[in-house]
């Protein structure tokens, strides 16, 4: 087991100071006491204080985090789980010196992405924290970091870029086969499947396309060949009922919604003016007006992408990579977490 400066000084007999001389070879220490100083950490192992060099550090220079994500809208708040755990991160690692600024862009506005990017590089961040809505984007932002020596982490969503980047993320396509399990169970072979997706100028959003995709592949796996529609509505604007809809609406057969985002809660609405029946819903994310519909029987299931969790560790591993080198956790896969109405009953 590796020891400290402190121990090592202890063991040598000779003072902090010394240990810290021989450790970054400024000299004005005598070849023996050289010697024995490096024959101990040869036998026992360095482990240098990292938490304790850095607050020493603190006064001096500080570590700069930029945190872009998207503007919350009046039919998702989901952005605010995110910026949650990552100010939380934030109060935890303030006294090592640590500071974090926030930017914003619109969700629906790949322009708005690299016009908000573009300002990190007016100051010197040490490490950025945003979301891979817009693939070409992305990849400018990877260029300048890269030339630049700047950590990223991506949360949310993972996409394949020019360039070998950090993730910290739940498998959108997994998520999606686990979706097309559980609504399988409940609508069957001779219900009708909706899935709903939001689209930003670019298309349906990355993560919205990838459950999508894994829903189709879940029915293909199990070589069912279910009706399945797709609804596509701007992220800015209020999902309409097409004639289409109102149709699919009038059949008694079951009925299975799968809103590949975190607004399902507008679905239950919509089935209740038009009173319809046989109907199952299932959604993302633990934000307040989906949790009202999961507790009254309206939604069937959510999948919790743990978004404030993922903000947390996102902070705090990008901390470790730059003060300890260690990069061990800047990729991490969040569990698909499936949550239902029983979570919430208590005796």
């Amino acid at each position: 087991m590796s020891i400290g400066i402190k121990q090592i000084a202890e063991l040598a007999n000779v003072s902090i100071g010394t240990v810290d001389r021989v450790l970054h070879k400024r000299g004005g220490v005598s070849k023996a006491t050289e010697d024995k100083i490096l024959k101990i950490i040869s036998e026992n192992g360095y482990q240098r204080n990292t938490m304790a060099s850095r607050l020493k550090l603190a006064s001096v220079k500080k570590i700069k985090f930029a945190i872009l994500l998207p503007e919350p809208t009046s039919t998702s708040n989901y952005w605010i789980l995110p910026k949650k755990g990552i100010s939380k991160a934030l109060k935890e690692l303030k006294e090592f010196g640590v500071k974090g600024d926030y930017y914003q862009f619109s969700g629906s506005s790949s322009a708005s992405f690299k016009k908000a990017f573009e300002r990190f590089f007016l100051k010197n961040y040490d490490a950025i924290v945003t979301v891979p809505f817009f693939e070409k984007e992305s990849n400018t932002l990877l260029e300048i970091t890269k030339r630049r020596n700047i950590q990223v982490v991506f949360l949310d969503t993972e996409i394949q870029l020019q360039y070998p980047t950090n993730f910290i993320r739940q498998n959108s396509h997994k998520a999606g086969m686990v979706a097309g399990r559980l609504l399988y169970g409940l609508v069957g072979d001779q219900g009708k499947y909706c899935i709903v997706n939001t689209l930003n100028d670019k298309g349906i959003q990355v993560n919205n396309k990838q459950r999508e995709h894994g829903f189709r592949s879940f029915f293909k796996s199990i070589g069912k060949d279910v009706i399945i529609k797709a609804i596509n509505h701007p992220l800015n604007e209020v999902l309409k009922v097409t004639e289409e809809m109102e149709s699919w609406f009038k059949d008694d057969s079951p009925k299975g919604f799968f809103v590949t985002n975190s607004r399902a809660h507008l679905i239950p609405k919509i089935l209740s003016a038009y009173t319809v029946s046989n109907t199952f819903l299932l959604g993302f994310d633990l934000n307040k007006k989906n949790l009202e519909y999961l507790k009254n029987g309206q939604i069937n299931f959510l999948i919790n992408q743990q978004p404030k969790y993922q903000g947390y560790v996102a902070i705090k591993n990008l901390f470790n990579s730059l003060t300890k080198q260690d990069n061990s956790e800047l990729n991490l896969d969040i569990p698909v977490e499936i949550i239902v109405k029983e979570h919430f009953i208590t005796e």
